[in-house]
């Protein structure tokens, strides 16, 4: 009896060892298959050509880096092949945009305009011929003083007025759009009876609303909400410049002060905002384990941290952004 009570058991154990067998090899082609496709679709083993230039400071600036934060390993991050994605359904991206990373620590707002500049097919200033003509992190109190001299605030960076200034005198570009005013009245800008926040005190307001991802309207008192983060305000009008080939210069608080440009938008397949994803050309890439000069960020959390308070002067702390297209 004992004996065959083990041998039934026996079998038993061996159809249960057996179907898991079966399950196990079904779920690791299953695991197979997505690892396989999500590696082919999201991680790249070469990167592409970035555009090079004179190394002004050896020691300083995001190139100085050298990819030492690369990390094909990251639990953290994947590195999407940004140059050869291509637009699909939910992701609008600017194919083939070239990036660089800036040689000092303070030309962020130079390289920006130079890679969109590039992007255009202008190639014929360098980062230091930028940031010369800008008058970026220049002393102005010292004639004939070369960026990097800056001494006193609001001298340090770049701000949205000398990224206008320096497009709008190079021949065959245009500003399309942009957050700078060249004439505004005192009554234009933020006052402390606003109720506002007193860091906003003395600022041109935002241009966009919170409101504006979320409805089809820029207003704080609209009702006009959408079901898809697509029909939004905000997000019509980013995919509108980005649909038309125009990259997004923005400054935010990240690095507490930087310019990048915004080339790509991902909803990621949902209504939702919440895993809406904003593809940047970033000239200080150097902490999403692979230094290639594309940086990616949610969109509804960068919306919130979209103005720098530390580098830029008032009125232009809020929403910097300037959008340019080529016409020549």
């Amino acid at each position: 009896m004992k004996r065959t009570l083990t041998a039934v058991l026996a079998s038993a154990m061996l159809l249960l060892l057996s179907a898991c067998s079966e399950n196990t090899d079904s779920q690791a082609e299953v695991n197979k298959e997505v690892d396989t496709k999500a590696s082919a679709e999201t991680t790249v083993a070469v990167k592409p050509t970035m555009i090079k230039g004179e190394d002004y400071d050896e020691n300083g600036g995001a190139d100085a880096y050298a990819e030492a934060g690369d990390n094909k390993e990251s639990r953290y991050f994947k590195a999407p092949d940004f140059y050869n994605m291509k637009s699909d359904d939910q992701l609008l991206l600017i194919e083939n945009f070239q990036t660089m990373q800036q040689t000092t620590e303070w030309s962020c707002g130079p390289v920006t305009a130079l890679m969109v500049a590039n992007h255009f097919g202008f190639t014929d200033m360098t980062e230091m011929d930028i940031a010369e003509q800008m008058k970026a992190m220049t002393d102005l109190d010292t004639p004939g003083a070369k960026p990097g001299s800056a001494n006193n605030f609001p001298e340090y960076g770049t701000d949205v007025s000398q990224l206008h200034n320096f497009f709008t005198s190079l021949e065959g570009f245009k500003v399309v759009e942009t957050s700078y005013k060249v004439n505004y009245a005192a009554d234009d800008l933020i006052q402390e009876a606003d109720g506002e926040t007193g860091n906003n005190v003395g600022n041109l307001p935002a241009t966009f609303t919170w409101n504006s991802l979320y409805a089809s309207e820029n207003s704080e008192t609209t009702e006009a909400w959408v079901t898809d983060a697509k029909d939004s305000y905000f997000v019509k009008w980013l995919t509108g410049h980005l649909s038309n080939d125009r990259p997004i210069m923005v400054e935010w608080a990240d690095w507490d002060g930087h310019w990048q440009a915004i080339i790509g938008y991902d909803n990621n397949g949902t209504p939702g905002i919440g895993d809406d994803m904003l593809i940047f050309a970033d000239p200080y890439d150097t902490s999403d384990h692979w230094q290639d000069g594309y940086y990616f960020y949610p969109l509804e959390r960068w919306f919130g941290m979209w103005n720098d308070r530390n580098i830029a002067p008032k009125p232009f702390q809020l929403q910097p952004y300037i959008v340019v297209d080529y016409t020549k």
